[in-house]
């Protein structure tokens, strides 16, 4: 097959152009006679020509958008959980992000996109149905099972729906809104920066005072139900950790204590309440403050040393030429090792990363009190403390000098 040079293409692609608008005026009685009248009919015909081009690209434009809003989405957009690009919101209802904060919602029953430029979203606690979200300037709430908005975004902040209620920086200030966008809360008290997290568990929602220093509980009619004046409160299900800024204790749902203020550290596990004492000793307690373990041990572990008998390991390496994958050159390396034996004592651990010596029938020698524990002798072990640094000890606990 000849092939045909751009120059003819184009060539030919104009006069055609040309013959037919010459057909097409010709029927008006237009006729081409004389060097000026060629003239107008050749700009005429170029101009007509650069117009067609514009109006094809604007359609073939508009065809691939409508065609990818329609079915594209099939090929680009993806239903398996690790894609990062999608979040489903509920079972028609999902956020493509575009990570430049031009993502959408679009509803899949529909094949439409139902809100445009979205930076990020954030879904409800519970079985509540409004999303967050921000169109990168402020922030407000849609369905999650229609794509459409409840509540306009006019918040500088504004936080998830928890218990039929989410809170928003009106102005400068918090309030409680229902899912109409009405304020049923207001206490008065001013955002500041860095607070956050202002969601209800339980009936209750952790809130700070005026001045933003102490923290305490309130219902979902706005009343104090626990005053401000505690430096920390973290909450699990419907226990509560509080701190009042020397010693910390553990609340139960009728916001008594279950466990009183003591200078333990508390984490709230499944169905334990694990507590953290001082000399980093663990004691578990059920949910009703009632002691399970008095001295926890997480973990315990055979400590081994070297002994005086070295031996070589060889290892054989294997290097795939990838020239041709099926040779392979195959060589040994040796390294000097010391046997290993195993020492008398073992090392338990009570809180995360800390040990203690713990003897052959179980009993312990030593509070959980070094952060690592290696044995370099039958009976003699290097234990490192705090503030990092190390001391010998023999099977009895005693520091050898």
């Amino acid at each position: 097959m000849e092939k045909v040079s751009a120059k003819t293409f184009f060539t030919v692609l104009w006069r055609g152009l040309c013959q037919a608008l010459g057909w097409f005026f010709g029927l008006f009685g237009y006729k081409r006679d004389g060097k000026f009248a060629k003239c107008v009919w050749g700009l005429f015909a170029t101009s007509a020509a650069i117009l067609m081009f514009f109006i094809t690209s604007l359609l073939i434009y508009s065809f691939g958008c409508e065609f990818y809003d329609r079915y594209a989405r099939r090929y680009h957009s993806c239903d398996d959980p690790d894609c990062y690009e999608n979040t489903f919101i509920s079972r028609n209802i999902f956020y493509h992000d575009h990570g430049d904060g031009n993502g959408y919602i679009f509803n899949i029953f529909t094949n439409k996109k139902t809100l445009k430029n979205v930076a990020w979203i954030s879904k409800p606690l519970g079985y509540d149905s409004l999303v967050c979200f921000s169109n990168g300037k402020k922030r407000g709430y849609f369905n999650m099972f229609t794509g459409t908005v409840s509540i306009e975004p006019k918040y500088d902040h504004a936080w998830v729906f928890s218990d039929g209620l989410a809170s928003v920086d009106d102005d400068g200030w918090i309030k409680f809104i229902d899912h109409t966008g009405k304020v049923v809360i207001d206490n008065h008290i001013p955002y500041f920066l860095g607070k956050d997290g202002y969601v209800f568990h339980y009936g209750h929602c952790i809130m700070h005072d005026e001045r933003g220093e102490r923290v305490g509980l309130i219902d979902k009619q706005g009343n104090w139900v626990l005053q401000p004046e505690y430096f920390r409160i973290e909450t699990s299900d419907s226990l509560w950790i509080v701190n009042n800024g020397k010693q910390n204790a553990v609340l139960g749902p009728d916001l008594k204590a279950i466990i009183p203020f003591s200078n333990a550290r508390f984490w709230i596990c499944d169905s334990l309440i694990e507590a953290a004492m001082p000399d980093h000793s663990v004691r578990t307690y059920n949910r009703k403050g009632e002691i399970v373990e008095d001295f926890y041990i997480s973990d315990v572990e055979t400590l081994t040393y070297d002994t005086d008998e070295v031996y070589f390991e060889t290892t054989k390496n294997y290097d795939y030429q990838y020239e041709d994958e099926k040779t392979v050159v195959e060589s040994e390396s040796s390294e000097l090792r010391f046997k290993q034996a195993v020492a008398r004592c073992r090392s338990y651990q009570a809180e995360h990363g800390w040990h203690g010596l713990m003897s052959p029938d179980g009993h312990t020698i030593t509070p959980p009190s070094y952060s690592l524990i290696t044995a370099i002798g039958p009976d003699l072990y290097l234990c490192k403390v705090a503030d990092g640094q190390k001391l010998i000890l023999n099977g009895k606990g005693q520091r050898v000098k």
